[in-house]
């Protein structure tokens, strides 16, 4: 399944999007839109019904904050990713 819009928001090629707080900004390339489409289970996601799609690392640009980007643990810090 392959989502070309959500909630109203078309998916562009070039999908611009941020985090949480708005500290990074980055440009997307989704050329098919969003697929491999997951429930993100962490309290917030789960909260606000949101979904989760990959994109190659290729497909990601920083457009600002990328000073901000650091290891995040969430919780209990038993789960980690390398944001980069």
């Amino acid at each position: 399944m392959n989502l070309k819009e959500v909630n109203g928001i078309k998916i562009q090629a070039k999908h611009k999007a941020s985090c949480h707080c708005g500290a990074v900004e980055m440009e997307l390339s989704l050329p098919e839109g969003l697929v491999e489409l997951r429930r993100c289970d962490c309290s917030l996601c789960k909260r606000r019904g949101a979904i989760a799609a990959s994109v190659n690392l290729n497909g990601i640009k920083i457009i600002k904050g990328e000073d901000a980007l650091t290891l995040y643990q969430f919780n209990t810090e038993g789960y980690s990713e390398q944001l980069r």
